[in-house]
């Protein structure tokens, strides 16, 4: 399966460290999933996480995701930090990952009847 990183965050976590939060949606089946990353467990650096939370330019296409059974307080579906994500393609800029999650969305659900009898 392949996800786009679209939104990172970066907020205070437990006892001073630094915690990011990463947005993903996913291109095989629409949905949205998200990962904490914290700055003092070994899966930020071993995993490659470092990396992708310390840079900006890190919003892209990833792949080699592993999913969870657990969901946030939001209700939204976890990816787990220990993962080794591939990046498959970067994007110039968190207004590229928009397009391209737009682009997805639009093949998803015609915005039209002509775009509808046109895909059958």
């Amino acid at each position: 399966m392949e996800y786009i990183l679209f939104k990172q965050t970066e907020q205070p976590g437990k006892n001073g460290t630094t915690m990011w939060r990463l947005t993903f949606y996913c291109i095989d089946d629409g949905t949205e999933w998200e990962m904490t990353c914290d700055n003092t467990y070994r899966n930020f650096k071993r995993s490659g996480w470092e990396s992708v939370c310390l840079n900006d330019d890190s919003y892209g296409v990833y792949s080699d995701l592993k999913r969870t059974d657990r969901r946030t307080r939001e209700g939204v579906a976890i990816v787990s930090a220990d993962s080794r994500a591939r990046l498959v393609y970067r994007c110039c800029d968190q207004a590229e990952a928009f397009k391209l999650i737009e682009a997805d969305l639009n093949l998803r659900a015609p915005t039209n009847f002509k775009e509808l009898f046109d895909a059958a």
